[in-house]
């Protein structure tokens, strides 16, 4: 009986190593491998990833596991133990154990391709120069992986809470007017009037301020500070082709490695090609012949900070975790900080505050079950739309917007993942529950959620926008960006379009911010470079320089926001007329006369941090912070210039004929990222030039 099993393992492992992932590379260096069967798919998939970004995966893995300071040492430490207290590595090791056999399988194969992936993989730059090895890759780390990205691009939604607490502690009982985002001139929906269900009234709450407060660290920044991202698609008959259009630039952090993996895979159960997350086997923006998608963040609320003001000693735990930090050669442990958490398992956040109000991290992610992850896996199978639409409406993971197009011509649009259900304006900052009301959590149903299928406007657009106008029964929370790009695509959609004019969409660089305070700005400053500024971005622009530095001063000076600033405006006293003249000296002086090329750089840093990797070249950044390209930047008071750090992604265009034809700019390489290229894709992403790729 053991010689027959003995000969099973052997037979096994005999056909795991006959698996080929033998691939093909284009300009891009995207990787195109044929497959005979699913379980070579999920392999191979896996293959490709350890072998070509093998450093990137570890990172996101230990980023989960808060366990950066083993590697990068002491700079990390703080964002471990904030990882240590959200435990997202638990979770997804009591997820793996619920899912289902086939699922399991479609895991295991990927995570055996990885491993044989990572012989090779190993020799990254960044393995050698910081000298260690990654770890074997397991099943549920891909599920860890998920999680992680998912509450990255969502932790916005609680985020605000904590800042609009910091507005209140400013201003007081002004802040609820000051702060309110409802009926500015720039608001735009996605869902257009008769395509949501209007509230019968529409109820609005206040809050008051309880502490001052602070958080005693912040979560990592993995994927993008200020992530945002734009997506849109038309139907047939809006364009001059006949044929469905997709676009998909998603906004993070530009860094090397380039976050996205593209893949062009074909195997018996489809073809698919597209972006990838390195770590996952899914395209999460792409095509498979038949049906084109792509994502943005949704800021719908699906993360909340909560007082909870009845909790008891015996309520809560505490516990210390061990975090390893790498000191010169060795790696000595540190365990001095205290952590406290619900026995029931919500997560209490660390603050630096004398007050006894706990504040509890609530986030639908923490809900889901298996059956939340399956439909993800499944998205590439789809035939047109209207199996899209099915599929997506099932996604638990929390939340994306999804656009789609098929070869029919045909679009729709769906929310992905579980998000709090309210119908009633939640109070500015962070809301007081009892610890009966934290537990009752109410999600959409599947017909609540955002959805659009074939409508009549032959178009639809997201940018981070909100879902649904003032006036509508569910509201979505405050997490949203500011909606100037999603202004500005709803303009430039009007009429028909083709490939070329879904590049000059995606880089359209109009300063949209400018055109609404602007004007306001100028009747106390009167400026005559102001009067003839055409209010785009570009290198040579002198002007843009100076009106986005006397717009961040005055958010800084202010302690205010865009909502904020659009109302002051208006009815600014003579001391604040005065101030903001004092405001404009200081942006000059800063400027110091140099133009936007100058003062606006990118220079796509290391996701590790370290300064001693350079992969890429320094660039003027393109676009500007509100501008549909956009240019997300921070002002560096050491430097004295803007540093570019958030922006496309990349740059994806679909025309759905059969085959499809794609279009892409990419800002890096997408393998042998420490290599000398042969073209510089940083410079044809800077510059707009898009490269049709095969499918």
């Amino acid at each position: 009986m053991l010689y027959f099993f003995l000969i099973f393992l052997l037979a096994s492992a005999q056909a795991e190593n006959s698996y080929s992932c033998k691939a093909s590379y284009d300009a891009f260096n995207i990787t195109h491998q044929k497959m005979v069967s699913s379980q070579e798919f999920y392999y191979c998939f896996g293959y490709h990833h350890g072998k070509d970004r093998a450093w990137e995966m570890d990172y996101f893995r230990r980023v989960g596991q808060g366990r950066n300071s083993e590697v990068l040492g002491y700079t990390h430490l703080k964002s471990d133990l904030m990882m240590r207290v959200l435990n997202l590595s638990d979770f997804a090791h009591q997820l793996w154990g619920g899912f289902e056999a086939d699922k399991k399988e479609m895991l295991e194969h990927y995570a055996k391709g990885v491993n044989e992936g990572f012989k090779s993989g190993q020799d990254a730059a960044e393995f050698k120069a910081l000298e260690y090895r990654p770890e074997p890759w397991l099943p549920q780390d891909s599920i860890l992986v998920l999680l992680l990205q998912s509450f990255d691009q969502t932790r916005k939604t609680f985020m605000r809470d904590y800042e609009e607490e910091k507005h209140k502690e400013k201003w007081g009982e002004q802040s609820a007017e000051l702060f309110n985002e409802d009926h500015m001139p720039w608001e735009n929906n996605i869902l257009k009037e008769g395509e949501y269900q209007k509230a019968e009234t529409i109820v609005k709450t206040t809050g008051v301020q309880k502490a001052a407060f602070k958080l005693w660290s912040e979560f990592p920044t993995v994927f993008g500070l200020e992530s945002g991202s734009n997506n849109w698609v038309v139907s047939k008959n809006k364009s001059k082709t006949g044929k469905a259009l997709l676009a998909n630039d998603p906004h993070l952090d530009l860094r090397t490695p380039l976050f996205w993996y593209w893949v062009n895979f074909k195997s018996p159960e489809g073809n698919v090609m597209g972006a990838s997350v390195p770590g996952v086997p899914l395209v999460v923006s792409g095509t498979n012949g038949k049906v084109a998608w792509g994502l943005t963040n949704s800021y719908l609320n699906s993360a909340d900070l909560v007082f909870v003001k009845d909790l008891k000693e015996q309520d809560i735990e505490t516990f210390r975790p061990q975090v390893d930090v790498k000191i010169w050669f060795m790696k000595l442990p540190f365990f001095f900080k205290s952590f406290e958490r619900l026995k029931t398992g919500q997560r209490i956040l660390p603050l630096e505050t004398n007050s006894e109000h706990k504040v509890v991290l609530r986030w639908t992610g923490f809900s889901l079950t298996p059956v939340d992850f399956y439909p993800m896996f499944d998205l590439y199978k789809s035939q047109d739309v209207k199996e899209m639409h099915q599929l997506v409406s099932r996604v638990g993971i929390p939340s994306w917007n999804f656009v789609y197009a098929d070869t029919r011509g045909d679009i729709g649009y769906g929310l992905v993942g579980k998000t709090y259900r309210t119908t009633e304006k939640t109070s500015l900052g962070i809301s007081e529950v009892s610890h009966v009301e934290l537990h009752k959590e109410e999600f959409l149903s599947d017909h609540e959620k955002p959805a659009l299928l074939k409508p009549k406007r032959d178009y639809i657009y997201t940018a981070n926008n909100r879902h649904w106008p003032s006036d509508a029964k569910l509201y979505g929370g405050r997490g949203y960006s500011h909606s100037y790009r999603g202004f500005r695509i709803d303009e430039l959609l009007k009429g028909s379009h083709d490939v070329k004019t879904f590049q000059n969409i995606q880089c359209d660089n109009q300063v949209v911010d400018a055109r609404f305070f602007l004007p306001k700005i100028q009747k106390v400053l009167n400026l005559d470079q102001f009067k003839n500024w055409s209010m785009t971005a570009d290198d040579s622009s002198v002007v843009l320089p100076l009106y986005r530095r006397l717009v961040d001063i005055i958010f800084e000076k202010w302690e205010i926001n865009e909502y904020a600033l659009f109302k002051m405006l208006d009815k600014l006293t003579p001391a604040q007329e005065k101030e903001l003249r004092k405001f404009y000296q200081l942006a000059l002086k800063e400027v110091d006369g140099r133009n936007w090329g100058q003062i606006h750089r990118i220079h796509f840093p290391h996701m590790s941090k370290d300064e001693s990797f350079i992969f890429a070249p320094n660039l003027a950044g393109v676009g500007d912070t509100h501008s549909v390209n956009p240019g997300t930047a921070k002002w560096n008071a050491d430097k004295k210039n803007y540093e570019h750090y958030s922006g496309a992604s990349m740059r994806m265009i679909i025309e759905m004929d059969e085959p499809p034809k794609i279009w892409l700019a990419l800002p890096g390489l997408n393998r042998l990222y420490d290599q000398q290229p042969t073209f510089s894709p940083w410079e044809e992403w800077k510059n707009c030039t898009y490269r049709e790729v095969k499918f």
